[in-house]
């Protein structure tokens, strides 16, 4: 008797542990979101509720840092200087760049980690981003025109 109600305990300790595992996934997954791609987006930092949001069609300018995935190596940063200017959703930038900024609000910051397909691809750019590079963007929208 004593062998079965340990078996028992047992196996109630571990569906509470499974459902804690379920539970913090689950809060994880609302800031985090990954693609069928392996685009995948995380909410860094919230902006303001009733902040304007980047929509496709408009002027945004964001700061940003990025990053080689592999090696964590920056490749390029305009934090502290003048934001960088594109509008979104038309091609100026990157594909991982025009999805996952979209919907972004002023003050809000993400991170982006962008598949080559989505990013400079087979080709690489420059001599600092190798061809099919994974890349790693932290992005803050300063604005929206």
């Amino acid at each position: 008797i004593n062998s079965k109600e340990k078996t028992v305990s047992a196996v109630g300790d571990k569906d509470v542990s499974t459902a804690k595992v379920e539970k913090q996934s689950e809060a994880k997954s609302s800031q985090s979101r990954t693609f069928g791609n392996g685009l995948a987006i995380e909410e860094l930092a919230m902006g303001k509720p009733n902040g304007k949001r980047a929509s496709p069609g408009s002027q945004v300018s964001v700061h940003y840092i990025g990053k080689l995935q592999k090696n964590g190596k920056i490749f390029d940063s305009n934090v502290g200087r003048r934001p960088f200017k594109f509008r979104l959703g038309v091609g100026e930038v990157i594909k991982g760049w025009d999805v996952g900024v979209n919907g972004m609000r002023v003050g809000d910051k993400r991170r982006l980690i962008i598949p080559p397909s989505m990013g400079y691809g087979a080709k690489g750019a420059g001599p600092k981003i190798p061809p099919n590079s994974w890349l790693v963007f932290e992005v803050e929208l300063v604005d929206v025109c």
